[in-house]
Parts: C-alpha cells; structure tokens; sequence
C-alpha cells in the first residue's frame, strides 16, 4: 500500500512539475516550415500579417520581391512592439525576439556562406577586418550552428544602433540543405538589458530548432 502510494505522489509530482515547465513558455514558430523557439508565456507576440503590412508599404520592386518571398515570420517582446520597432535599426528599449523564414532566390542560394550569413543586417565581416571599432561594433562569439533540416552560423555582437545606445544582437542565421530556405532568429535589445537577463535570453536563442519543411 505505501508503495502504491509513494507511486502516485511521484506521478502527481511529474504532473505539476510538466505542467508549470509549460506553462512558462510558449512555442513560437511554422510547422509547415519546420521552425520553433520557446518563448516566456507573458510576452506579447506581432503577427505574421502585421509585419507583412508594414513591408508592403515599400513600393519598390526589390522590396516588393523579399516579401512575397516571405514564409513565415512573428515578434516577440515584454510589452507591446510595434512593426516599425521590430524592423527597424535602432536600439530597442526592451528585448525583441523576431523570427523569419524566407526562400532564396537562385543568386542567393549561389552565394550562400557563412560570412554571408553573418552580414545579412550588418557587415560584420568587413568590421572584423577593420584597424579600429566601428560603431563600437565587439564581436562577443561566433559558433556554427548545424541541425536536422538547416545548418549555419549564430553570432553574438555589440553595436551602436542609429541613436547611438549601444545595443546587444544575437543572430542565428541557418540554410536549409538544399540552399532554398534561410531561417532566422534575432534576438535585440540594449547591451546592459543583455547583461542582466542573459540567462533568459540565451535560453531563446538555444530553443532555436529547424527540423526543415
């Protein structure tokens, strides 16, 4: 009998403990596209359908082209974001997580690198290269990142955004095996926020997982 009983209490134990495990974070991602990274479950998300209508409002062709190229893409963030902040340059107040999955064109899947990878938001390896800091950009780590469905690069920088506040990006940029499909996780926010929550944010950014369409 007090055997029985010892078994019960563990499996209500591994109930309750399953059960507050998931209910402090939500999976984000496409499962058509094979994507997901956990979120905190009190953060606010910006839909796929909000950022596509902000990027359509760049009339030109190239724009135009990159989005219709779009899989999936949603933010995430501690409070209400809006699509210009998501999008945008400059450093954010507070942490903004942005997931995006998008074909490539056949110039592209040509001439898909590493460094390639590295430069898509900023020329990271043009700045390593420089005799002196450049937008007081500090390369922080840069680890190779391969999985079941994509492979790529992963690097962690300092950088001034356009108003000059200092700001932390952890870029996780992989390609499908086949070069068709590249998969995005950015994650921003002021280097001192970085600093002082890099535990929760660091756990993001390994919950990155592309198991490929």
């Amino acid at each position: 009998m007090f055997s029985r009983f010892m078994k019960l209490v563990a499996a209500a134990s591994l109930i309750v403990s399953l059960s507050a495990c998931t209910s402090s974070q939500i999976y984000a991602g496409d499962k058509k596209s094979g994507v997901y990274a956990t979120i905190p479950k009190d953060w606010q998300s910006l839909s796929q359908l909000a950022l596509r209508n902000y990027e359509a409002q760049a009339k030109d062709a190239a724009s135009q082209a990159k989005l219709a190229s779009v899989i999936y893409e949603s933010a995430f963030s501690p409070s209400k974001i809006s699509p210009e902040e998501v999008l945008s340059l400059k450093t954010p107040d507070k942490p903004i997580v942005y997931l995006r999955v998008r074909a490539l064109t056949g110039d592209e899947m040509n001439a898909v690198s590493y460094n390639w990878l590295r430069d898509l938001i900023y020329p990271i390896t043009t700045w390593l290269s420089a005799s002196s800091p450049v937008n007081g950009f500090e390369l922080i780590d840069d680890l190779e990142n391969v999985q079941a469905g994509a492979r790529g690069v992963e690097s962690i920088f300092n950088v001034r955004g356009k108003d000059g506040v200092l700001e932390t990006v952890d870029q996780s940029a992989l390609v499908s095996t086949d070069r068709s499909t590249i998969y995005i996780l950015l994650i921003r926010c002021p280097a001192s926020y970085y600093e002082n929550h890099l535990s929760q944010l660091k756990k993001i950014s390994k919950s990155f997982t592309v198991k490929g369409a």
